[in-house]
């Protein structure tokens, strides 16, 4: 387990000047917020499930492998936000600590390649000794703070970064004693087999299955297994909520109904009372596409006939369509050429 001390901390700050590392850290803060509306929808999933507590901790157990198992009731959510004069607020994916513990575990998604991801990871963990040295008078019994840096990476190219910040610094023979220390663990999907995911037995690992995922009918595939083996009722419920709502943009209404379908038959309607609102919006989703699909279909018939110089009359006859709507279209029409 890779880790980020105090003392590490301490050399970076009289090592460089660390104002100007902020201000160089802040600038590519702002691309990577800028670029957050891109991401594909399935990165929601794994914060999703990581802030529920026992997830994490079963995660941080499973996957960062400390000598010493987290037991849930240790583990607590910790807010590492800091504002800037330039931005308003930058914030790490997750970031829990350990109760009456001076430990940190600092988890970041990453679902494309970032060429600066150890000077970003660094940057975080700067900002949590930071955020710590604040709150307390040091003296000579403090315990300093431990960071435990994490990236979880569910891209499909190949990760060809360092985990270690060091690594990218200029090579110097004579100046290698004044390198930072800072490596962060690093977890990608793509060398975790569909076998041991499923061993896991953790939404965690069901999640990466879903991510796994590599065209639509893996996906449906990987979600029916996923059904099949879940028996948690509130792991069942969330699994709801991802179909239901953040794979809404990739599963066909039918796909989902089918799916919701058979985790209310598992479960059990009066179990589970948030199955009828999903349902009840897909429904709805249904049919007002319908009804979209139907106004559609009706206009590019009008736009045809148009076309071919059949008379309004006969227009409005065949498709029964409002005269307005019509004398819109054939504005629109005469617009766009």
């Amino acid at each position: 387990m890779k880790v980020f001390t105090y003392n590490q901390y301490i050399k970076c700050i009289h090592t460089f000047r660390l104002n100007a590392v902020m201000q160089l850290a802040e600038e590519s803060a702002e691309y990577n917020l800028s670029q957050s509306d891109k991401k594909y929808s399935h990165d929601k999933l794994i914060k999703n499930i990581l802030q529920n507590q026992k997830e994490a901790t079963e995660f941080i157990n499973q996957f960062v492998g400390p000598r010493e198992k987290v037991k849930e009731e240790q583990l607590i959510r910790y807010t590492n936000s800091y504002i800037t004069k330039k931005y308003k607020s930058k914030e790490a994916d997750l970031v829990y600590k350990l109760k009456n513990q001076e430990i940190f575990f600092l988890i970041e998604h990453q679902s494309t390649i970032d060429d600066n991801m150890p000077y970003r990871m660094l940057n975080y963990c700067l900002d949590i000794m930071r955020e710590w040295s604040r709150t307390k008078k040091i003296g000579k019994n403090t315990s300093y703070p431990i960071v435990v840096p994490i990236v979880i990476y569910t891209g499909k190219q190949k990760w060809k970064m360092p985990t270690s910040f060091n690594e990218k610094q200029s090579h110097s023979y004579v100046y290698e004693r004044y390198k930072m220390n800072m490596e962060y663990n690093f977890i990608d999907i793509n060398r975790l087999s569909k076998q041991m995911l499923l061993e896991k037995n953790t939404m965690f690992g069901y999640v990466m299955l879903i991510e796994k995922a590599e065209n639509r009918e893996e996906l449906i595939e990987n979600l029916n297994i996923v059904i099949k083996l879940v028996e948690n009722k509130s792991c069942l419920e969330e699994l709801a909520n991802m179909i239901g709502d953040l794979l809404d943009n990739i599963l066909e209404d039918r796909i989902q109904q089918k799916l919701l379908r058979k985790i209310e038959r598992k479960v059990g309607e009066k179990n589970m009372s948030s199955m009828s609102d999903l349902l009840d919006k897909l429904a709805t989703q249904s049919s007002r596409d319908i009804q979209r699909g139907k106004e559609w279909g009706q206009r590019i018939i009008v736009e045809n006939m148009l076309n071919l110089k059949l008379d309004e009359k006969i227009i409005l006859e065949a498709t029964k369509i409002e005269k307005q709507e019509l004398e819109k279209i054939k504005s629109e029409l005469a617009s766009a050429s």
